[in-house]
Order: structure tokens, then C-alpha cells, then sequence
């Protein structure tokens, strides 16, 4: 048996016009309310995240003041650290440089031969340092090395005198060089004259001489002087006559015997000649 449509033609074709039209505005409409729902859902967790940064910044920025806070609280105790650090660098370079000024001064003055006596004796730890006793005449020789150096004026009897003079000096442990600056005796006009920081006693025949004894190092090395800075050597210095002075601050000690007693050295060396 065969179906028959009842429904007009021209009417089942309009139906059919009519309703294929409206459906393609229904996808369009669908797909456009899809996508405002997807902006919406973005904006809102974009949002949603830009307030979580936000908190989490603020929360960073309060840690990091509480931090500053802390640390601005401890800078004291920083700064006395560093404070402290530093000064016992500068005193373990000073103990590392020292230089033992007593334990010279005494070879010097156990070591200096029965016919010389001296006149000025200046001890200085490194070159430009200028001591409140003034230079010797061998000041210019000062200069030669970077250590701790004792410069010396006196006089002896005669040109070999100097000459022991040095070889005893040299024999002074720590000693690494002995120079002489001069040695020079008296001409004939000053021979009936003793002037002012003159030891030759006005004979022609006693020279007076400058010499520079120069030390090894401190083991830990010898500190940088500072020019117009003496150097303390507050040891007792024994003349070769038995005259004892202090030495001062200054590590500048002046060592004379007494006038007696060389006066006796020079009789007994003009009796042997």
C-alpha cells in the first residue's frame, strides 16, 4: 500500500524554505552567545589571577620591610664586626713587623771596641723616618734599603780602629750590611780646638767617622713607615766608657763616656806610640 501526502505542495514547500532559513541564524546565534561566554569566563579569571599577584606582591613587599627592618636593627653589630676585623689585622701586621730595638741597641753597645766611643746613635725602621735627635752624618746612606738601620757617629784613636769598628759591628746578630759614610780626622787648625759635637778631643790624629748598621727584616715583614714618624726603641744604651743613657721615644740616644775616662784612653794610646 502506497503513503500519500496529504499536506498541499506549494504549502510543504514553504514549511520547507522557512525552516531551512531560520535555522543557519539559530547556529550563528548559538556561536556568538558561546563566545561571550568564553570572553566572560577569561576576564573573569584574568581578573581573579591579577587580584592573587597582587595579594602575593603585597605580601612580598611587607616581607621584604620586616627584612629591612631587621637588617637596618643589626647593622651595629655588622659595623663592630668589620670594626674588630680591622684592628686586629692592624695589630697582628704590627706584632708581624716588629722590630726587637733593645735586643739591638744591646749587641751594639757589647759589641763596640774599648777604643771607640759614640757620639750619636740613631735607630730608625725604615728610610724618611725622621727622629727628634736629627740624622747622622751617614743620613744619606739611609736610604740604600727598606730596613730597620741604626746610624752611628763617633771617633777612635786611628784609621784601623774604624775599620775593627766595622768588623765588630757586622758581627752583630741580624746584621746583614755595614757602610761607612766617612771617616775623617782633624786638620791642624782644629788640632788645639774641640768644637761643638766634636769627639776627636782636637787631635788631628783621631778620625771621626758615620756608619749605617742595616738589619734583616721582621719575619712577618717590615710595616711602611710613615715620613716624620720615629721609631720607639726604649731600651738602655751602654757606652763603650761605661756611660748609660735611655734611649728616648725618638730612637735617638746619645752616648758619650765620660771625659775622664777618655782622656785616659788617649794618654794610654799616645804611651804605646
Amino acid at each position: 500500500m502506497k503513503a500519500v501526502n496529504l499536506i498541499p505542495l506549494e504549502e510543504r514547500r514553504g514549511a520547507g524554505g522557512a525552516a531551512g532559513r531560520s535555522g543557519g541564524a539559530v547556529y550563528v546565534l548559538l556561536g556568538a552567545l558561546a563566545m561571550v561566554v568564553i570572553a566572560l569566563a577569561t576576564l573573569t579569571l584574568t581578573g581573579k589571577r591579577i587580584d592573587d599577584r597582587k595579594a602575593e606582591l603585597a605580601s612580598v613587599q611587607q616581607q621584604v620591610a620586616a627584612e629591612q627592618a631587621r637588617a637596618a636593627e643589626l647593622q651595629a653589630y655588622a659595623t663592630f664586626r668589620a670594626l674588630r676585623e680591622a684592628r686586629v689585622q692592624t695589630v697582628t701586621s704590627l706584632a708581624n713587623s716588629r722590630f726587637d730595638w733593645g735586643a739591638a741597641l744591646h749587641e751594639v753597645s757589647r759589641v763596640v771596641p774599648r777604643d771607640v766611643w759614640l757620639t750619636q746613635l740613631n735607630a730608625t725602621a725604615a728610610p724618611g723616618v725622621a727622629a727628634g735627635g736629627g740624622g747622622t752624618g751617614a743620613s744619606t746612606l739611609r736610604s740604600a734599603l727598606a730596613v730597620p738601620a741604626i746610624e752611628l757617629t763617633g771617633c777612635t784613636t786611628s784609621q784601623p780602629g774604624v775599620a775593627r769598628a766595622m768588623a765588630a759591628f757586622r758581627r752583630i746578630d741580624g746584621v746583614q750590611r755595614v757602610t761607612l759614610a766617612s771617616s775623617e780626622k782633624g786638620d791642624a787648625a782644629q788640632a788645639g780646638s774641640s768644637g761643638s759635637g766634636d769627639c776627636r778631643q782636637g787631635r788631628d790624629t783621631f778620625p771621626q767617622f758615620s756608619m749605617v748598621l742595616f738589619f734583616d727584616p721582621p719575619a712577618g715583614g717590615v710595616a711602611p713607615a710613615t715620613p716624620g714618624t720615629a721609631t720607639a726603641a726604649p731600651a738602655a744604651v751602654t757606652g763603650p766608657t761605661g756611660a748609660t743613657g735611655a734611649a728616648p721615644s725618638t730612637a735617638t740616644a746619645q752616648l758619650q763616656g765620660s771625659q775622664a775616662a777618655k782622656d785616659a784612653a788617649l794618654a794610654t794610646q799616645e804611651e804605646d806610640r
